[in-house]
């Protein structure tokens, strides 16, 4: 497997990230920067000058394919991450993209693949009586969007049986966004550990992982003993510093919170 600490002929290893303009892509990218050289692919036409960027529809296979020339790793964050959407659309965009995208990395033999899956894969876990909730338990998506989730999962581990590659699959929380709700607080990723967890990620050589992606937060929700010990990933914020300024909850979102206790 390429070092994707080191360079490679005296270059940066690339790293092409799907959604490469979007928020999380957005938050991660400042620590991505000073370790990999960055190909961002992204249906948007809006530039930016941090790293190259390549227009493209990614759930296109001839587009993912030249997208992924020359790459030694592959992060995909594209997709629809609303909660709201129907299965209709989750498939459309975030299964078939995922399967694209797995192909294309095949395709170019790329040794290392991360998958941005969400805590709702296992959302109708988030009650008092699992926390921490443990990331092997048997899957219990709260929505649509978590069910497909579950199947890019599942992708990624057929992915790394067939071809051999390192899969990891991040299980993000609240990303790019402070929690301004308390429901939010025992499920919020900075910034600064979302790109320490990204990082961790695309170091780790396991064949294939599923790990929660969440800060040191106080109010423990879910546990993220195996991202620190199997990925080396080491949070350092706590969501406890908005405690006092998160409000009450803006009204229904899914199943991943119980309006019981969802304040």
């Amino acid at each position: 497997m390429t070092d994707m600490d080191g360079a490679q002929n005296g270059e940066l290893p690339l790293v092409v990230i799907t959604g490469g303009l979007g928020r999380v892509a957005t938050v991660v990218l400042p620590a991505l920067r000073e370790r990999y050289r960055v190909r961002l692919v992204d249906r948007a036409t809006t530039g930016t000058r941090t790293a190259e960027v390549v227009q493209a529809d990614i759930g296109e296979p001839e587009a993912a394919h030249r997208a992924f020339a020359g790459a030694e790793a592959v992060l995909h964050l594209a997709g629809n991450s609303s909660p709201w959407q129907t299965w209709d659309s989750v498939y459309a965009a975030n299964v078939r993209t995922t399967q694209i995208v797995l192909e294309a990395a095949a395709a170019h033999a790329v040794p290392k693949v991360v998958l941005a899956s969400s805590i709702h894969a296992l959302g109708e876990y988030n009650r008092p009586a699992y926390w921490p909730v443990d990331p092997r338990l048997d899957p219990r998506p709260c929505c649509p969007y978590g069910l497909g989730k579950v199947v890019l999962e599942a992708l990624g581990r057929t992915h790394a049986e067939r071809t051999g590659a390192s899969v990891t699959c991040l299980r993000l929380g609240l990303t790019g966004w402070p929690p301004t709700e308390r429901r939010y607080l025992g499920q919020w990723l900075s910034d600064g550990d979302a790109g320490r967890l990204v990082l961790a990620a695309l170091r780790g050589g396991e064949r294939y992982g599923v790990h929660f992606g969440v800060s040191a937060n106080s109010r423990n929700q879910w546990d993220i003993t195996s991202a620190r010990h199997e990925l080396g990933y080491r949070p350092e914020d706590d969501s406890e510093a908005f405690a006092d300024r998160a409000g009450p909850s803006s009204g229904p979102v899914c199943r991943l919170f119980d309006p019981e206790i969802s304040d």
